[in-house]
This record gives structure tokens, C-alpha cells and sequence, in this order.
């Protein structure tokens, strides 16, 4: 009797399973109750958070497609916000966080006569501008913060750690930098029967160094790029912000930037946990208490309206997906 599965359709199968169980252990955690009694006290403002994060998706969008470099015009900006949105939702419940949800949306666009490589390429390389992008202003946040009447309370909370993180953060960014500006080629050894890991390992190093050629011969719309994930991420931040006004809370915008960008360093440690449960609501619950908000319940109000946007969002992700899946699949390389 023949194989009832070839290798990858069963990894296909087992990662579809661990999603939908994920998403299951999500929801089953989600209040909903709890959701529909913070939705009716800020009312239909919660359209305001949607839409926020609806502009914000979009730059995130728009920095991707710029980086698909002729293969842009074989999908439309439509087309492809769909495909971030099932790819970041599967990142979202997925063990393997950005990883499944990168690999998915390279796969989801070749649908569109884009090959598997390039767009395995453009991802990369979005990947690395929205990394870059994300820990400049978080660092930019941290400098704000220590020189703001904030720095007292923040650093009875963290001590020395914030330094030494922001240190970290920085010579990380540098050291990117740097080995994109270098003129280091690429290994030309590749084994004659490499293992299942030495592939992994062989392709990962390829997307890498494609990066850093698309770097050194497209400078510019690296960069554009690493400019719109930056917008994208500013756009983003007014989540906490707007849900803090909306619940008579006296805030800036740089909270709501601090917020975010820390809360999003929080949740990339506990990636690996499915929706990040537990991670983003002790993440809300610390840091609107290093900046001064601790009255009473405020964290669990905005944890709750957060978890509300993802709900939403996830079930746009599985719409889009079920579309996407009808759309005939054509054969790239």
C-alpha cells in the first residue's frame, strides 16, 4: 500500500491542527462577556480602534509590496493586505510564531503567479525593515521616557535593566546594519546530500544573503520600506492611546507609542504561547504601571479591548483565507 500523505501534506495537516486548536484555546480563554460589557462602555468608538489598526495594516502592507520589486504588479495592495492578514494571524497561533506565518504568506501569493522564491525573498527582506524599524522607535520611546518626568517612577520598576536592554537593542541594530553594508559574498559550499536540517539551514542563509544583496542594489526601496513599517508602527501605537482616552485616561501619544512597542518586546519573548495569552495582559498590567496608570481595573479594560481588535481581526484572517483558496493555484518555483 502506498503512502496515504507525502511528507509535507502531513506537516500541512499537523500545523492546521495545532492553528485551529490555538484558536481554540483563544477563544476559550477570551471573556466574551467581559468584551461585550467594555464594548458597551466605549461604544461605537471601538470602530475608531479598528480603523486604526485597519490604516496601520495597511503600511504594513504597502512596505511588503514594495519589496516584491516587478512581481507587485502580479497582485494587487487588496490582494496582498489579505494575505498579511492570514499570514500574521497565523503567526499569532502558531507555536512557531512569524515563521509559520512568513512561510505562509510566500506560499499564499505564489496563487498569484508570484514564484515561491522571490516571494520567500520579499518577505525576508520586509521582515528585516519592520524589525529595524520597530526597535529605532522603541529605542527613540526609551530615550523620550528617561527624559521625562517618568524616568523617577520607571526606574524604581526596572533599575538598570532599561539601560542595559536599550544597549543590547542597539548594538543588535548596529551589528544588522553592518553586516548589510559589507562586502562578505556568500559560502559557495553546499553539501552533496544535505539532511532535512542542513536544508533549513542552507535556504535560511540564502534568504538571508538575498536580503543583503537586495540591500546593497536596492537601497532605496529598502528603506522606503523600513519608512512605511515605521508608519505602520506609529499608526498602531494610537490603539493603546485611543483606548486610554476612551476610558478618561490623561495620555500622549508617546505613551501610547511606549505602550506598544514595549508591550510588542514583551509578547516576542512568549511568542512560542499560542495568542500570546497571559503574556500581553501581565505586559498591559506592568508597563501602565511603570508610566503612572494603575488605578483600579484600567489594565484588564484595555487588555479586554485589545484581545477584542484580535478577535475581530482573526476572523477577517479566516474569511480572507477561505477566499484566497478558491483563487486557482499556479505553478511557480
Amino acid at each position: 500500500m502506498g503512502k496515504l500523505t507525502t511528507s509535507p501534506q502531513l506537516i500541512k495537516a499537523v500545523f492546521l491542527v495545532l492553528i485551529l486548536a490555538s484558536m481554540a484555546v483563544f477563544l476559550m480563554h477570551s471573556d466574551l462577556s467581559a468584551l461585550k460589557r467594555e464594548l458597551s462602555t466605549i461604544g461605537y468608538r471601538f470602530i475608531l480602534i479598528i480603523l486604526t489598526t485597519l490604516v496601520a495594516y495597511f503600511f504594513g502592507t504597502l512596505a511588503w509590496w514594495i519589496c516584491l520589486g516587478s512581481a507587485k504588479k502580479q497582485i494587487s495592495l487588496v490582494e496582498l493586505f489579505a494575505v498579511r492578514q492570514i499570514g500574521e494571524t497565523v503567526g499569532l497561533f502558531n507555536p512557531t510564531s512569524i515563521i509559520a506565518g512568513d512561510l505562509l504568506k510566500a506560499e499564499l501569493i505564489t496563487r498569484y503567479a508570484i514564484p515561491l522564491q522571490q516571494g520567500l525573498n520579499a518577505v525576508a527582506i520586509s521582515r528585516i525593515t519592520a524589525i529595524l524599524s520597530q526597535l529605532s522607535l522603541f529605542l527613540l520611546a526609551m530615550v523620550w521616557l528617561v527624559l521625562s518626568p517618568l524616568k523617577k517612577e520607571v526606574m524604581q520598576y526596572t533599575g538598570y535593566t532599561i539601560y542595559v536592554v536599550c544597549a543590547a537593542l542597539f548594538l543588535f541594530v548596529i551589528l544588522i546594519l553592518y553586516w548589510l553594508v559589507s562586502t562578505k559574498k556568500a559560502p559557495e559550499y553546499i553539501p552533496a546530500n544535505p539532511s532535512f536540517l542542513q536544508k533549513a539551514k542552507n535556504q535560511l542563509q540564502q534568504l538571508l544573503w538575498n536580503t543583503k544583496d537586495f540591500y546593497q542594489h536596492q537601497n532605496k526601496v529598502f528603506w522606503y520600506s523600513y519608512l512605511l513599517f515605521g508608519i505602520h508602527w506609529l499608526i498602531g501605537s494610537l490603539e493603546f492611546y485611543l483606548i486610554l482616552k476612551f476610558l478618561a485616561i490623561d495620555v500622549n501619544i508617546m505613551h501610547g507609542l511606549i505602550l506598544d512597542m514595549s508591550v510588542i518586546l514583551f509578547k516576542s519573548v512568549g511568542a512560542f504561547i499560542p495568542g500570546q495569552l497571559g503574556v500581553e495582559e501581565i505586559s498591559n498590567k506592568l508597563l501602565l504601571s511603570m508610566i503612572g496608570i494603575s488605578g483600579g481595573s484600567i489594565w484588564l479594560s484595555v487588555s479586554i479591548l485589545r484581545r477584542g481588535r484580535q478577535v475581530f481581526w482573526t476572523a477577517v484572517g479566516a474569511i480572507f483565507y477561505l477566499c484566497i483558496k478558491r483563487k486557482p493555484l499556479h505553478v511557480t518555483v
